[in-house]
C-alpha cells in the first residue's frame, strides 16, 4: 500500500516535471529556425536596399554627381539637383514602380509580406528576390516592413520637415527594417546610407 502511493506521487512529479519543463522546450525547438530565416531574409533585402542610389536625383552612373553637391565645373549639370524632401516610392504611370523598377533607397518603403501573412497599413505586396521573382512561399509566415527617414543626427530620430529642408540635415539615411516571424518574434535590423 505504501509503496503505490509512493509511485504515485513520483508518477506526479514526474508528470509535473515534464509538462513544467520540457514539453514548453519543444515547441521553442522551432525559433532558431525562423531567427536564421529571418537573419537571411533581412540580410538580403538589406543588402538590395544598400545598392541602391541615395535619392532619385543622385547620378545613376556611379555616383559622379550627387544630390545636393555644390556646383562644380566638372560635373555634369553645372548646379546639382536637390535630394528628395519627401521619401517613398514614385509613380510610373500613375502606378507604384514595380520591384525591379525600384532606384534609389528610400523607394523600398512598405510592408512585403508572404503568402499567409497581409500588411495591416502600407503593403506593396509579396516577398521578392531583387529580380522580381516571387520568393513568398518559402517565407509564407513572414512580413518585412521598411521604413526609412533622414537621420541628422544619427540617433534613429527622423528629421523634422524644417529640417529636411535644410541641405546639411539630408546627408544620412536610416534604414530601419523589421521581420516579422509571428509567434516566433519581431526581428529588427537597421543600416545607414550616406550622401557619397
Amino acid at each position: 500500500m505504501i509503496e503505490g502511493i509512493i509511485a504515485i506521487v513520483v508518477m506526479g512529479i514526474a508528470m509535473v516535471t515534464l509538462t513544467s519543463f520540457l514539453f514548453p522546450q519543444v515547441e521553442r525547438s522551432a525559433e532558431p529556425h525562423y531567427q536564421a530565416r529571418a537573419a537571411a531574409l533581412a540580410n538580403a533585402l538589406m543588402t538590395e536596399i544598400l545598392a541602391r542610389k541615395f535619392d532619385q536625383n543622385s547620378d545613376d552612373n556611379g555616383g559622379r554627381s550627387r544630390c545636393d553637391d555644390t556646383a562644380h565645373p566638372d560635373l555634369p549639370t553645372e548646379i546639382p539637383l536637390s535630394c528628395s524632401t519627401v521619401l517613398g516610392v514614385e509613380k510610373v504611370n500613375g502606378a507604384d514602380e514595380s520591384r525591379i523598377q525600384l532606384d534609389d533607397v528610400d523607394d523600398y518603403i512598405g510592408c512585403w509580406s508572404g503568402n499567409n501573412r497581409s500588411c495591416t497599413k502600407g503593403a506593396r505586396g509579396n516577398i521578392e528576390d531583387v529580380l522580381g521573382d516571387d520568393v513568398a512561399p518559402p517565407y509564407s509566415n513572414f512580413t518585412v516592413t521598411v521604413a526609412i527617414f533622414y537621420d541628422p543626427a544619427l540617433d534613429n530620430t527622423p528629421a523634422t520637415v524644417e529640417q529636411i529642408r535644410n541641405k546639411a540635415n539630408r546627408i544620412h539615411k536610416r534604414i530601419n527594417l523589421t521581420v516579422d516571424a509571428g509567434r516566433y518574434g519581431s526581428y529588427q535590423f537597421s543600416a545607414y546610407r550616406s550622401n557619397y
